[in-house]
């Protein structure tokens, strides 16, 4: 009965999806001519000057974002959409992220809540595949400049920028010129602009109500002052917010607390000369965020998927405890871990923006930025489930496999934050005969004693939650090559717990970023000159801190505390008190890294309306970057690692969490020095048909500068790469655009070819010398259509809409396998040439937003559907992600002087899809066996599912003084 009431529901959802994508692509293409189009204002560069808040309604808009000066969008031609103050308001924004899946040709994976999402654009997901890389294509700019200006693994955009009260609009520009206006854009630029300066003062409450049991989960409190002198021409303001949520799974503390200050000044001269504004902005961000895509509820089947008892939807797999002392390995002591406490985020910036009109035809903008970023990674991840009585909870997971203590025949014993013995497993080795199997009451099995180097781990006894849970396995056959396995592997399929890992990283960038642009405008046609220049210095650490074996319960995960006890009695403690054992077993790589890199790309651009129906334009730029790395490897074992006297970091034989370490190996030292010059350039040439609809053309070939170069050279193999481009990207798109002050729009048909080369390297014949393999760019294409439109249906009733197709492919995605006996040299490498649909690619992306005015009310409703995604490129692999729905609803109420209220509920139908899923148990697949193969063949076995969040209640309430 649930299952067909979900299922009839879906159906239904999707029936209401399909007909208002239908209804919102036909009033797109039907649409009709409109107002004359008038002269752009006076240039200003892109980059650096925001507008008023305040734009026409669609026919003058006038954008800043991917072109080289202010220019009104229907004579920019490029793909672009905006975001006012008023759209923003209509719904609560989880994040920065949160407010662009409004937007064509943008699909944004929100699922890790503010920050560490994906956000890719046009079908471009290929780079994107994870919350550490998730802007690999697309930029985010505050106020024209970029966030973070040299991007690597678990430093992205979007963990440094938070929108607050005096943010008044976000621009996108889609593909086009965005390659040549910004910097490691040539996907897309999502530009959040800074307010100007208003009198007045605000205040707004926020609280959501999150989770299943609807409980009071997020309080935030934003503010904003802002004074202005009689005259006009000088002001500050100052606005920021505070916030604490413990998500929609309550795990007992605050998974988001942290905050934000920002600080504007501003002046306007006029002069002799010209006249001309400042503007000077501090911030400072501090915000911690946990990372909720590691947390998935256990279910059977991933479709119309049936509940293990004991783990509801918004299942708690937070842990308890875990809190550790940690080795610097690359300086004496320790320092303190908390996995409980997150990611960090701060940001610390000073930005001054300038423009400068003369009373003639030049004029010159341009923007300085100063900032220090630094992100603070504690967390603890949940690796796998597997049985307690397996190998890969007890030997491999404490470094046993190094010092061989399990050959002495022994009991593995587990005890929780009480000091209750919760599990024992017996291990019998060298003839030994120890135990009783607990299920069975028979003795365990006996190892003969000439057979030293084996083992047989068997339970003896287990007291842990949900040690009954089936994972409803069964034979599984390979789709490619031969052969079948059991799934899950013999021994795997009851008594499980979690592994786990603690994650301890720091990195950092102190970046000065600057822009200077030169106009020269006449009648009929502008020339742009600008520079870019940009400066970092990045440092990466990373530690390796330790293992563990958790329970896995709702509410009960928690590190357990493990010995080793011998039959003669001496026990070995592998665990700290935070339940972390095998502090450095080379599970984990501690790196110390740095880089200093410097990017100067000087830019023209020419645009040319020669009368009323013709504008042309092309821009250029040339960007040159150089970079010098430094890195360092921890990947040595301490000598006395195998030995079960050594006494590790504390001296004490008997805790062996801390006797295998790593070392610094001077040849794991590497430094570089590197540059790359790439060749940006994009042209167009619109055609207004009449005063209200134009046409255009647009051709870019961006290229995509090494991503991660901080990390990029760490091995004496990677010297041989060059440092870049990473991507490229041709496009070609073809728009038609149409408004008036009631209707007005987009529709582009675009295509894209882009390309990633990692530069791959291979060990040549003396086992000692590597060398480049042949220059292999992976190939895709996406192709598609992206629409939207903004009607005024009457003057009461609103509608904005966007309707996005896509339909990509891996055209050529190169693996270099080595066929010889030794496989190294190049005589004997072998190209595999792989092609399929594009990974999590949607062909339809539909949103609609309808508002509704009453009296002193408004009534919103916004409508999201995405269509069901690939999950893998790879041709044999059938999974797909499902399709996507969801209704958010918001009343606002303004009959009080001064004071705006909303109630928004999100997801209001309280609909579930799968964003992300995998099986229970990933290990001992053989035989050519692959997970796709388990997905397939085994669709209601156990799997792990993240969810999207259930219905939500949020309560907005804004005062203006």
């Amino acid at each position: 009965m649930e299952k067909d009431k979900a299922r009839n529901g879906r159906c239904g959802t999707a029936q209401i999806s399909y007909q208002a994508m239908l209804v919102a692509l036909g009033v797109g293409l039907m649409a009709v001519p409109a107002v004359a189009q008038e002269p752009a204002q006076a240039p200003v560069q892109a980059q650096t000057q925001a507008v008023p808040d305040e734009v026409d309604d669609g026919t003058e808009t006038v954008i800043v974002t991917g072109v080289l000066a202010n220019t009104k969008a229907k004579k920019a031609n490029v793909s672009y959409s905006v975001l006012t103050e008023d759209d923003m308001s209509k719904f609560t924004p989880i994040s920065a992220d949160d407010m662009l899946r409004d937007m064509p040709g943008v699909v944004v994976e929100s699922n890790d809540g503010v920050a560490r999402n994906e956000v890719f654009t046009r079908g471009m997901t290929i780079g994107t595949g994870s919350n550490t890389s998730g802007y690999f294509w697309t930029t985010i700019l505050e106020d024209g400049l970029p966030t973070v200006p040299f991007k690597f693994s678990g430093f992205q955009d979007g963990y440094f920028f938070r929108s607050d009260l005096n943010t008044s609009r976000v621009e996108s520009v889609r593909g086009g010129s965005s390659a040549t206006a910004v910097t490691t854009s040539v996907g897309a630029t999502f530009n959040y602009i800074t307010g100007k300066v208003r009198p007045g003062a605000s205040i707004q409450t926020k609280i959501g109500f999150e989770g299943e049991d609807l409980h009071l989960s997020w309080k935030q409190v934003d503010g904003y002052y802002g004074w202005l002198n009689k005259a006009g021409d000088f002001g500050y303001s100052a606005s920021g917010f505070y916030r604490r949520s413990n998500g929609q799974v309550n795990p007992g503390w605050d998974l988001n607390h942290g905050g934000q200050l920002k600080f504007n000044l501003y002046k306007s001269y006029e002069s002799e000369n010209g006249s001309g504004t400042i503007n000077v902005t501090f911030k400072h961000l501090d915000d911690t965020n946990a990372e909720l895509t590691t947390f998935q509820q256990p279910a059977y089947g991933y479709e119309d998927s049936e509940a293990i008892p004991g783990f509801p939807r918004d299942v708690n797999l937070f842990m308890n405890g875990g809190k550790q002392s940690v080795p610097n390995y690359n300086k004496p002591g320790t320092h303190a871990l908390d996995p409980s406490d997150g990611y960090q985020y701060q940001q610390d910036a000073v930005w001054l923006r300038w423009e400068h009109q003369t009373n003639g035809a030049w004029n010159y903008a341009g923007a300085l930025r100063l900032q220090k970023s630094t992100y603070d990674g504690q967390s603890y991840k949940p690796q796998s489930l597997t049985s307690i009585a397996s190998a890969a909870a007890t030997r491999e997971r404490y470094g046993l496999n190094i010092n061989n203590l399990d050959r002495t025949p022994g009991y593995y014993e587990y005890y929780d934050s009480t000091g209750a013995l919760r599990a024992r497993v017996a291990n019998n080795v060298s003839g030994s005969q120890l135990g009783t199997n607990y299920r069975t009451g028979a003795a365990c099995p006996v190892v003969p004693g000439a057979a030293w180097t084996a083992n047989s781990l068997c339970l003896v006894a287990n007291t842990l939650p949900n040690r009954e849970v089936d994972v409803r396995g069964g034979t599984v056959t390979a789709t490619t090559g031969t052969g079948s396995t059991l799934y899950p592997a013999a021994g795997l399929n009851r008594d499980l717990v979690m592994l786990t890992r603690a994650e301890d990283n720091e990195r950092s960038s102190d970046d000065v970023i600057g822009n200077l642009t030169a106009t020269y405008r006449q009648d009929t046609y502008s020339i742009n000159m600008g520079l870019y220049i940009a400066r970092s210095e990045q440092t990466n650490d990373n530690w390796a801190n330790g293992l563990g074996v958790s329970a896995w319960a709702d509410g009960q995960v928690e590190n357990l505390n493990v010995r080793y006890v011998t039959n003669t009695g001496t026990t070995y403690q592998l665990t700290d008190a935070g339940g972390w054992g095998a502090y450095g077993s080379g599970l984990f790589t501690t790196v110390f890294q740095k880089a200093k890199i410097v990017e100067i790309s000087p830019y023209i651009g020419i645009s040319w309306s020669p009368n009323e129906h013709w504008d042309l334009s092309a821009s250029v730029k040339q960007q040159r970057i150089s970079a010098k790395t430094y890195s360092e490897t921890w990947d040595t074992r301490n000598s006395g690692a195998g030995s079960l006297a050594n006494g590790g970091l504390d001296g004490n034989p008997l805790t062996v969490f801390d006797n295998v370490y790593m070392i610094r190996n001077v040849s794991k030292i590497i430094e570089a020095d590197k540059n790359v010059t790439n060749l940006n350039v994009s042209a167009a040439v619109g055609y207004n048909i009449n005063a209200k609809n134009k046409v255009y053309y647009r051709y870019m070939d961006g290229k995509q500068p090494a991503m991660g170069i901080i990390n990029r050279y760490s091995t004496v193999a990677t010297l041989a790469r060059p440092l870049g481009p990473t991507g490229y990207v041709k496009s070609h798109e073809a728009a038609y655009t149409f408004g008036d002050s009631k209707f007005n729009g987009q529709v582009t048909l675009f295509y894209q070819s882009f390309a990633i080369n990692d530069y791959p390297t291979a060990v040549d014949t003396d086992n000692v010398s590597t060398y480049l393999l042949p220059e292999n760019f992976n190939t895709y294409f996406t192709r598609g259509v992206e629409s939207w439109f903004k009607w005024k249906v009457t003057r009461k009733l609103s509608w904005d809409a966007s309707v996005t197709y896509l339909n990509g492919k891996t055209t050529e995605a190169y693996t270099w396998l080595n066929t010889g006996a030794n496989g190294n040299g190049a005589a004997d490498d072998l190209l595999r040439i792989d092609s399929g649909i594009l990974s999590r690619t949607p062909k339809w992306t539909v949103s609609n937003t309808i508002s509704y005015k009453w009296d002193d009310f408004r009534i919103n409703l916004r409508h999201r559907w995405m269509d069901k995604r690939k999950v893998n490129t790879n041709p044999v692999d059938t999974r797909w992600l499902p399709t996507q729905d969801n209704l958010d609803i918001s009343v606002q109420y303004e009959g009080i002087k001064d004071t705006r209220i909303m109630l928004d509920i999100r997801n209001a139908l309280d609909t579930q899809y799968v964003s992300a899923y995998d099986t229970m148990v990933t290990t001992g697949l053989t035989n050519n066996v692959q997970l796709y193969d388990v997905v397939a063949q085994l669709p209601e076995s156990g799997f792990l599912l993240k969810r999207n969040a259930p219905r939500s209640v949020w309560l907005t309430v804004r005062y203006d003084f």
